[in-house]
């Protein structure tokens, strides 16, 4: 037991001598701590943004609710959009789907930065507005980035223990006195694995004392602490991972720059040349989708419809929504044609939906093929789950979606009720609707 204590004391008296570790070890402590800080100011900006729309809402509708006390006074003259009418009523109505941030951004930012958290949801929406997802990546932001804790953990770790762990059994061999270690009554795997165990434990302490610090700034104990031990398992695992690998690397390796080379060549192997590769792979396999489906359907498909006779319009609507039915306009064969303008979105709707089926299917399909070779890419698994933890991945803006898409599909449905059963709306009506889209 003595021995491995001065054998710790020795790591850690090289440790504190060595400038150049020392250096780099203290500049990864600053990269943790800017991207942390980083995760940190996007997660209170996406409150404080949702905060202001929620509040500016409410002055809306207290606005509306006094703008309907008016009509019934006479003090309010008839307006090109009438609030009395269900469609301009609705369309009056805030209605903003909100992707609410998790505590767990300031550790993964994932696709936050490239896509909307809060969207203004109307009865012409989709669930990819350039404002929920942009045809084409701004090449500016994808060239800059913001740095993250997911990205520094994921790259710039393996980096910081290659620089600790390169001469680690390797000085001795390059000064040619490595045998005489083992004279002393303790065997070559354990004097290595106990100088490895001292990193590792540096390393683990460092970063779990800062994620503590975080965790607390954010709240993450209140209502995520199971997440928070989920990301600090997945971080163990990871560091775990590569010292297992660099550990049987300066085991069998020759001397100090032999183990260095290995070291950053498998580096380059794992974390650039096997997902880029995949990247590729999956690129010819799976093209880019850029919307083009959901322009054409947005833009063409809405003219055909609105070219349509106004009775082959109440037709196809009568089918598509059946509760039309049993209202009052269903067996006005010369509807108002006002009636049929105003419903025209809920067909628009059901085309929209069609090919969002189509671009998410298509999208499932590359992330089931991404997820197979995660044996071979085991970074981008690491770096995937933690998006994932922090709730800031791809399936999280899926359930983002479909929140999107089910206020569209309930604000349709109302629409068409109120506007087929001629509905006059009021302050008591204008109420039931902003308690159905709050």
């Amino acid at each position: 037991m003595i021995q491995y204590i001065q054998i710790i004391r020795s790591e850690y008296i090289h440790l504190i001598r060595s400038p150049f570790k020392i250096i780099s070890l203290s500049l990864f402590i600053f990269a943790l701590l800017y991207s942390c800080q980083n995760g940190y100011e996007l997660f209170k900006k996406h409150n404080i943004e949702i905060e202001s729309i929620i509040s500016q809402n409410e002055k809306n509708i207290d606005e509306m609710l006094a703008q309907y006390e008016d009509i019934v006074k006479g003090e309010q003259k008839k307006l090109r959009r009438d609030p009395t009418i269900p469609y301009w009523a609705i369309w009056n109505t805030p209605s903003y789907a909100f992707k609410y941030p998790s505590n767990m951004m300031v550790f993964s930012l994932g696709q936050a930065e490239q896509y909307g958290y809060y969207k203004k949801v109307t009865n012409w929406s989709t669930t990819f507005d350039s404002d929920t997802a942009e045809e084409i990546a701004n090449p500016e932001r994808l060239a800059i980035g913001t740095l993250d804790f997911n990205f520094v953990l994921i790259y710039l770790l393996p980096i910081l223990i290659i620089i600790l762990l390169f001469n680690v059994g390797g000085l001795e061999k390059d000064l040619k006195f490595e045998k005489l270690i083992f004279l002393n009554n303790i065997t070559k795997p354990r004097w290595l694995f106990i100088r490895f165990l001292f990193y590792f434990l540096v390393i683990n302490i460092l970063l779990f004392k800062l994620m503590f610090i975080y965790a607390f700034a954010t709240g993450i104990f209140q209502n995520e602490s199971f997440d928070f031990l989920n990301l600090l398992l997945i971080t163990f695992l990871y560091i775990f991972f590569w010292f297992v690998i660099f550990y049987f690397i300066n085991y069998f390796g020759k001397n100090s720059s032999d183990q260095a080379l290995k070291m950053i060549s498998t580096w380059i192997l794992l974390s650039i040349i096997i997902p880029g590769s995949i990247h590729q792979i999956t690129s010819i396999k799976y093209p880019v989708n850029y919307m083009i489906d959901y322009i054409d359907v947005d833009r063409d498909m809405s003219n055909d419809i609105f070219e349509l006779p106004t009775d082959t319009v109440r037709i196809q609507l009568l089918k598509a929504f059946p509760f039309l039915e049993k209202t009052y306009f269903s067996d006005d064969i010369n509807i108002d044609k006002s009636v049929i303008n105003k419903s025209i979105s809920g067909l628009v709707n059901i085309e929209n939906k069609k090919i969002s089926s189509v671009i998410e299917s298509s999208n499932e399909e590359k992330n089931k093929f991404i997820r197979s070779l995660y044996l071979i890419n085991p970074i981008l698994a690491f770096q995937n789950k933690i998006n994932s933890i922090a709730r800031n991945d791809y399936y999280s803006y899926l359930t983002y979606r479909k929140h999107i898409q089910s206020i569209i599909d309930k604000k349709i449905e109302i629409i068409l009720k109120d506007t087929w059963n001629n509905i006059t709306v009021d302050s008591k009506r204008y109420a039931y609707y902003v308690k159905n889209f709050k």
